[in-house]
Formats: structure tokens, C-alpha cells, sequence
């Protein structure tokens, strides 16, 4: 059965795993917003994102994104229905012998005549269109419920995609960093040669920077999470202000240097992209403002919030 699962002598069976675990564009969401799963010390829910093993807590990285089957989601699915068949195993489990037998799916009529059948070699492939299993349904039940039975959100993941992918997690493991970079921050100013009418003049250029545009960011020229910020922006048709910083922080001379460390003073975050709306600090492309109240600027986008301020609204 291992053997199996891993794919040998059951093609498609791994492809299918790491469907579960790396999410599907093509397949809607699979887990409601209160749906809750719960295996021993482990509890997930409720939705896709808060997840609790034992005393720890936290939050999947893609939990704010919406319209397709996300990273994990059919994975915790079948966490759910394992702990279900485990927990009631005689009843589910008539025959043990049928446990190794490959996935399969026939439709017959009220005469027992088979309308449909699919039989696979593997062991999780039940359908031939695995992402919307219930597609041989559609001349019986519609397309609607036979593309997207349980009426979750399905828009493939939206044709807005930046600001998701693997810089995600990697800005949010970021932020554990953030106590060394706030020293960092000050005493490279300090060594630069940085002195109290620096600050007082950075503090009014910022200052009379995010009074007068309504959307503006801080970058590096360098920075993959700076370059994302602007793609983001530029992919919604955002009009803004980018104040590039410096290529890099390392590579900033004493006036940069002291915008940097004044950026930190008046938000509280310690590394760049800074974005700012309406004046208000909102933090930076996936890490939220110190306070709380805004998420940062990938979660704006996901919530529809960045798309109704570039329309002309207001934050909040």
C-alpha cells in the first residue's frame, strides 16, 4: 500500500498527493470559512488558514486567498475524512480486503444500467477530471453543480495573481527578523554620521511625501519584495508614488540611511517596501502595520479593498 501511494504501480496516485498539498488553479475552493477539522492535538479551522497543533497557533500564509483550491486545502479535506472513516472503521469498512483496490466511479440508472464508468490505476484518482471530479454529471444535475458541488468560491484564483507565490511565506519568516534589523537600522545611521536635523528633515520629506499622493511606497532597486509591491500596483492599475530608497540597505549612504531609520521611528516596521495610503501606514507587501489595523498590501489586494481605493475610494 505504501508502494502504492508513492506512485509505484499507481500512476497518478503522487501527481494527486501533491495536488492536495500544492493547491489547483483549476479547482474550486474545497473549504467553507467555518469548516473546522480536528486530529488529536491537531485543529485546523476554522477556514482554510488558522491552524492550532497543541499550545502553538498560526496562520497559513495563503489564508487570505480566495477563488481556488489553496495550498493544503484538499490535503486537510482528506484529513477530515480519514479521522471520519477511522473514527466509525466498522461501518465504513465492510470488507478489509477492498482497502487496496484502485479508485473508481460508475453511474448507473434506475434499472441498473451503467450511464458512466472510470477506473483508474491509481489510488487517490477517482475521475478522469480529478480538479472537478463531477464533470461526467453534468447532462444529469447541470453545470453549476456538477463543476462546483459544494458553491464555494471559484474564479481559478482571479486574474490578479501578484503578490502570492513563494515570496509570501519568505515575507512573512522576514518579519522573525525584524528585532535585528531595527538595530541595524539606527546604529548604521548613527555610524554614517547622522545627526538631529537629519531626522527632523527626513521626517518632513515623508511626511510631505504621503500628504500629497495618495498611494506611496518605499523600495530597494534590488529587493524582490519591492519589485512585487510595484508589480501588484501596476497589475491593478494603481496610480502611485515609488521613492526608491537605495538599491539595498547595505548600500545606502547617511541621508538614505536616516530616511530608512526615520520610516522605522514613525511606523514601527524595520524593513522596506513602507506603503502608504492615504496617508496611513498599511506595512508592507505581506507584513501588516505595527498597530494591527492594516494587513499590508497583498491582503488589501485580496480583500478587494486596494482594487476600490485605486477606483477612487478610501481605505477605509
Amino acid at each position: 500500500m505504501e508502494a502504492m501511494c508513492a506512485g509505484i504501480g499507481s500512476p497518478g496516485t503522487l501527481q494527486e498527493i501533491l495536488r492536495g498539498y500544492f493547491g489547483d488553479k483549476k479547482a474550486p475552493e474545497r473549504f467553507r470559512d467555518d469548516d473546522i477539522v480536528k486530529a488529536g492535538f491537531i485543529t485546523i479551522g476554522p477556514g482554510v488558514g488558522l491552524t492550532s497543533i497543541g499550545p502553538f497557533k498560526y496562520n497559513q500564509w495563503f489564508s487570505d486567498e480566495k477563488g481556488y483550491q489553496r495550498p493544503v486545502e484538499l490535503a486537510t479535506i482528506r484529513l477530515k475524512n480519514m479521522v471520519e472513516v477511522l473514527s466509525k472503521w466498522d461501518e465504513y469498512v465492510k470488507n478489509p480486503l477492498a482497502i487496496s483496490l484502485r479508485g473508481a466511479t460508475y453511474l448507473f440508472d434506475e434499472d441498473g444500467n451503467e450511464l458512466y464508468s472510470y477506473k483508474s490505476r491509481g489510488v487517490l484518482t477517482y475521475s478522469e477530471t480529478m480538479p472537478r471530479p463531477l464533470t461526467f454529471l453534468l447532462p444529469y444535475i447541470g453545470k453549476s453543480v456538477a463543476l462546483n458541488p459544494l458553491g464555494l468560491k471559484d474564479n481559478g484564483g482571479g486574474d490578479l495573481t501578484r503578490g502570492r507565490g513563494v515570496l509570501k511565506p519568505a515575507g512573512k519568516l522576514m518579519k522573525l527578523l525584524s528585532f535585528l534589523f531595527k538595530v541595524e537600522n539606527k546604529l548604521q545611521a548613527k555610524l554614517l554620521g547622522a545627526e538631529e536635523i537629519d531626522y527632523v528633515t527626513a521626517k518632513k520629506e515623508i511626511e510631505d511625501t504621503i500628504s500629497t499622493n495618495k498611494i506611496v511606497v518605499y523600495t530597494y532597486g534590488l529587493s524582490p519584495f519591492s519589485s512585487e509591491t510595484i508589480a501588484v500596483l501596476d497589475e491593478i492599475g494603481a496610480d502611485y508614488k515609488n521613492v526608491e530608497v537605495g538599491l539595498e540597505w547595505f548600500l545606502l549612504d547617511k541621508e538614505k540611511s536616516v530616511l530608512r531609520a526615520e520610516l522605522l521611528e514613525m511606523t514601527g516596521q524595520s524593513s522596506l517596501p513602507h506603503v502608504f495610503i492615504d496617508g496611513q501606514h498599511v506595512g508592507g507587501l505581506f507584513t501588516g502595520s505595527s498597530d494591527g489595523k492594516y494587513p499590508g498590501l497583498a491582503s488589501l489586494k485580496e480583500s478587494g479593498v486596494l482594487q476600490r481605493v485605486v477606483d477612487g475610494g478610501a481605505l477605509e
